[in-house]
């Protein structure tokens, strides 16, 4: 009985021991699960902390974030608008040698009562590019052209310009530097790009492509370089004579040219070439010829360039250090030199300048 009742008694009393145990297990184990969803409160740590324990930020602390990330991005932005083009447009009517672009006309100026100065705009990027850098290449090593196309029957011809220029100044709103090619064009009859160039009016687009090399030349290569040209002819011999004057590395090179029109009206860029004999005397000597009497100007002699011309104007011609340049219309070059080829190559040496022993290596027509 008494082993029973003791049994009995110790088995009623187990309870007491175990469910106390049951009940701490229960709540250590509700305040892992409830650390595992909330970390922000860790294990057996008091939820109710006083206020002045609590880490809070300073007020406007997310304006300030704000604030900042606008400066940065606007700084950003305007160093991107002021050292790269990467928010510019695209620039246009860009030289180059691969294909043909649109240019637009920006001017016309007559020159003589046939010929005319057309203008077109030509833009650099802000930063040179390979492409600036090939056309620069390209202009660098001597006398250059451009082919200009009549888009309206797909032909084109090939012009010697007698001016470019591209400032530094860069255009803010188009991140680029506007400049301009001028081409001395005579109007032909029959001539198709040259009548259709004189019909484009001012804000046309004309597809040219270059700069395209014409006749290579190093400074000091040539003691005399002797020119002989007719009408807008001159537009080679003019780039070279403003290349070589304007070059302090080309100091030596003697420059003579015969240039012969029809008549006193007809000679394309007499002032600005008298201007460059006056100031370059020593360098630069200019015959002119015309066909057609009266002449006002003594120093323009009736003419055209044969035997006696050309034998008294190159008396003093070197074979191993001068050279001959032509250029002008196919007439005068049958005369003179005999005429050059469509396709690449200058053909044989004749006229003139073969009858007086010109040897053909020291000859180049354009």
């Amino acid at each position: 009985m008494l082993g029973r009742v003791g049994f009995y008694s110790a088995a009623k009393r187990r309870p007491a021991v175990l469910w106390p145990r049951i009940a701490a297990s229960r709540r250590v184990f509700g305040s892992q699960q409830s650390y595992t969803t909330d970390s922000k409160t860790p294990p057996n740590a008091s939820t109710t902390e006083p206020d002045a324990q609590k880490k809070e930020r300073p007020p406007g602390t997310y304006a300030i974030w704000v604030m900042e990330a606008i400066g940065a991005t606007a700084a950003f932005v305007y160093y991107l608008h002021l050292y790269t083009d990467l928010l510019k447009p695209t620039v246009n009517e860009r030289l180059t040698p691969a294909q043909y672009t649109p240019f637009t006309l920006l001017e016309k100026e007559p020159l003589t009562a046939d010929t005319t100065r057309f203008r077109f705009r030509v833009n650099r990027p802000r930063f040179d590019s390979d492409q600036e850098q090939a056309v620069d290449q390209i202009r660098s090593n001597g006398i250059w052209a451009l082919d200009v196309k009549d888009h309206t029957v797909q032909t084109f011809r090939t012009y010697t310009p007698v001016d470019y220029h591209v400032p530094n100044t860069v255009d803010d709103d188009t991140g680029a530097r506007h400049g301009y090619v001028d081409l001395a064009v005579k109007r032909y009859p029959r001539g198709s790009l040259s009548r259709f160039l004189h019909d484009t009016r001012v804000g046309d687009q004309v597809e040219m492509r270059g700069p395209l090399l014409s006749w290579p030349y190093e400074p000091g290569k040539y003691h005399t370089v002797y020119m002989v040209a007719g009408g807008t002819g001159v537009a080679p011999m003019y780039q070279l004579i403003e290349r070589v004057l304007g070059d302090p590395t080309d100091q030596n090179t003697k420059l003579r040219l015969l240039y012969g029109s029809q008549s006193e009206d007809d000679i394309v860029y007499r002032k600005k070439l008298d201007a460059l004999a006056s100031t370059h005397s020593a360098r630069l000597v200019i015959d002119y010829l015309v066909d057609r009497a009266p002449v006002a100007d003594r120093s323009v002699q009736v003419g055209r360039p044969d035997a006696q011309t050309i034998r008294r104007f190159a008396k003093d011609f070197d074979n191993r250090n001068d050279v001959v340049l032509v250029c002008g219309p196919d007439p005068m070059l049958a005369s003179v030199s005999g005429v050059r080829p469509i396709n690449a190559g200058q053909g044989p040496l004749a006229g003139v300048l073969k009858e007086l022993g010109f040897p053909a290596t020291r000859v180049f027509k354009f």
